[in-house]
């Protein structure tokens, strides 16, 4: 079922540095981002949007290269029903048919974009700059993936994928920190919302926070959380638990 707008989320009075934060809220939002990016975190930040072409059939079939077919799909020069091969039933039309099944990647707004996996079109987007994170994410053409004449979309579940748990919004936000912050105290006193979810990379040495169906509002929670755990890290890092009473900012 679609998900009720929610609240945004802010840190519970009762976690450490939260009079810190709201100090630090008061700050115009691009300045916000440039404080954090000025420090220089090991935090990465990862945007994904997944969609399948609204009439399709996994994997499209098409005589173009998956670049050019999506390139052309999206700016809306082809229709699709037109251009897909609709069957495999030939052997010549197998052997002029590009092999769509497999993974292709090419960049694509600064992002890379997937096909040919688990989904129709993946977008990803990774940085370790909150300044380029939100220029992005408030790009218009990240709106278009919300387009519900151009994407699958069923009312009262939202945005059809070829995952079930991505249906809905079908994108996801995530965090990656190094795992040591768990043993060092800088973490201290956090508690992970319940809707989020967490693991870690054990040859990374990194502990990764995500959250999936967010939509395009959920952002604005994203940059809450993501900023309250910076604060933890600059104002704890000298003494190596989040503790401090002097406000950098």
């Amino acid at each position: 079922m679609p998900r009720t707008p929610e609240r945004i989320w802010e840190p519970p009075t009762d976690f450490p540095m939260h009079t810190e934060w709201k100090e630090f809220q008061s700050l115009v939002q691009v300045d916000r981002w440039k404080k954090i990016d000025s420090y220089s975190l090991p935090f990465s930040y990862r945007y994904r949007v997944a969609r399948n072409p609204k009439g399709s059939i996994y994997p499209v079939r098409t005589t173009k290269l998956p670049e050019r077919f999506f390139l052309d799909w999206f700016s809306g020069k082809i229709d699709l029903s037109e251009d897909a091969v609709p069957s495999l039933s030939e052997t010549e039309e197998k052997k002029r048919r590009f092999p769509s099944e497999k993974e292709t990647r090419f960049s694509w707004k600064g992002g890379t974009l997937f096909t040919g996996d688990e989904d129709h079109f993946r977008w990803e987007y990774v940085t370790d700059s909150l300044v380029n994170l939100s220029e992005t994410l408030d790009s218009s053409f990240i709106e278009k993936f919300w387009d519900k004449e151009r994407f699958d979309y069923k009312k009262g579940i939202g945005f059809l994928t070829s995952c079930p748990t991505n249906s809905g919004e079908g994108d996801k936000f995530s965090v990656a920190i190094p795992d040591s912050y768990t043993e060092s105290g800088i973490l201290e006193g956090f508690r992970l919302p319940t809707d989020w979810g967490f693991y870690r990379e054990e040859g990374q040495g990194r502990l990764i926070f995500f959250r999936k169906n967010f939509g395009r509002n959920g952002k604005n929670s994203f940059f809450n959380l993501v900023s309250y755990l910076a604060l933890l890290v600059i104002l704890g890092k000298e003494v190596g638990k989040a503790s401090s009473t002097r406000f950098p900012f």
